[in-house]
């Protein structure tokens, strides 16, 4: 659809100016005040951490056709809480919500239970080509399509750009051991005490390091098959290191560390790099906040091997239909999803939240560009991103993994002991 036909009767800049004066709660009795008679009206709900724009999104939707009404449904910005009030409504085929912005973890569950429609014919094979293989990736189960890809995120490894200089070091390591023979050029005045700083807490920020480490090491939670490899002899030797890196490499404290702390230690100039979420581009060069704003630079996370291609850990919310509510719901629902995903939404959604598009153009518009500079550098990261483990019962395999695996990087149990004991409880899942 044409910007011209959006706009036909509600301005763009006037929905941004409006939006800009108001909370998102009053958006949402803005939206809520235009007359749906005779519209097919639906529901969308998602999570208050992108509430402004998608109630912006929303609006213009509302405002460019008169057949189809969407109100919406806050819910805390908390995965957690997200996942459950979902779980609840679909346990009770509950018809009151017809869309639902997911995250990308629990598409195979909802798919596995039946819980979500199938969305195989809202892409033509050429249109599914326009966005991330990644995010496609993770939002298709046993072959079938089940969410729309809207927004998404992955790590990155930001690293000093003034420390390389001052060496003379003119191409940026891609491999551990090469960023580990930076760190040992440093004397001890340099002030940075740590090559690697990361997040190794019993958490999810775990799963999603530990992930990454695996894909670095070519392996992988589960095998082509779907089955537990996370005992592998790559996954021994790959969380091995993870394990080595602390408290030589990396800071005692790692296995404490969620994002937040990671990221103190190297605003703070006491690391070399530090792998976290693109978004801390922001935080790291802002003066008020970085002690090494203006010298840090973004690249892959580092792999074990000289050749190998980085992984990162994908992030962010698809969109996914209630699979119980009527077929005219269901279909205008679908007219809804493929608007919202489109390459001028991804694109609006974009500029207005931060929040990485999942259609790969976008990383490549001017105007985007203008207003991220970083994503010249983050496309060919973002690019090669993958999803964690696809399963049916992903939060018990995150737990799992998360206990396992923590107490392999404090020393509480033997690498390769922990990894057996995974493997079970990982196989009892299937």
């Amino acid at each position: 659809m044409k910007t011209s036909k959006r706009l036909l009767a509600l301005s763009a800049s006037a929905m941004m100016a409006m939006s800009a004066m108001v909370p998102s709660a009053v958006m949402a009795e803005s939206v809520a005040e235009v007359s749906p008679e005779g519209r097919t009206v639906l529901t969308f709900a998602f999570d208050e951490g992108v509430g402004t724009p998608t109630e912006e999104a929303i609006a213009l939707f509302n405002a460019s056709q008169d057949e189809i009404f969407v109100q919406s449904y806050h819910l805390p910005q908390d995965a957690n809480n997200l996942h459950d009030d979902f779980v609840n409504k679909m346990v009770a085929q509950d018809t009151s919500v017809d869309i639902m912005a997911l995250d990308v973890v629990y598409i195979a569950e909802f798919a596995s239970a039946g819980w979500v429609a199938d969305l195989s014919d809202l892409y033509s094979e050429e249109e599914l080509g326009a966005y991330l293989d990644g995010t496609v990736a993770g939002a298709t189960v046993d072959g079938k399509l089940y969410a729309a890809p809207w927004f998404t995120n992955a790590s990155a490894l930001f690293y000093r750009t003034d420390v390389l200089e001052d060496l003379g070091i003119t191409e940026v390591p891609t491999t551990f051991q090469g960023w580990i023979d930076v760190y040992e050029k440093l004397d001890k005045e340099s002030g940075i005490d740590y090559a690697f700083c990361f997040q190794a807490a019993q958490s999810e920020a775990l799963v999603c390091n530990w992930v990454e480490f695996l894909a670095s090491y070519g392996a992988s939670v589960l095998d082509e098959e779907g089955k537990p490899a996370v005992n592998s002899a790559e996954a021994v030797a790959a969380t091995q290191a993870m394990a080595d890196f602390i408290g030589k490499y990396a800071p005692e404290g790692t296995t404490t560390y969620a994002e937040t702390e990671s990221q103190q230690v190297f605003q703070e100039g006491k690391a070399l790099t530090c792998r976290t979420w693109s978004g801390t581009w922001n935080t790291f060069n802002d003066e008020a906040q970085s002690d090494v704003a203006g010298k840090v630079g973004m690249t892959v996370l580092p792999v074990n091997a000289e050749g190998d291609t980085a992984h990162s850990c994908l992030g962010g919310l698809d969109l996914v239909v209630n699979t119980y509510i009527d077929d005219a719901q269901k279909e205008a629902a679908k007219t809804f999803i493929k608007w919202m995903t489109s390459e001028e939404e991804e694109k609006n959604f974009c500029l207005s939240s931060s929040q990485p598009p999942t259609v790969k153009a976008v990383y490549q518009d001017a105007e985007v560009l203008e207003a991220i500079p970083f994503y010249t550098d983050f496309y060919s990261i973002i690019e090669n991103g993958k999803g964690r483990p696809s399963s049916a019962n992903y939060a018990e395999l995150s737990d799992a993994i998360q206990r396992n695996v923590h107490a392999a990087l404090t020393g509480e149990t033997a690498v390769e002991d922990a990894l057996n004991a995974l493997y079970d409880e990982a196989s009892a899942l299937q």
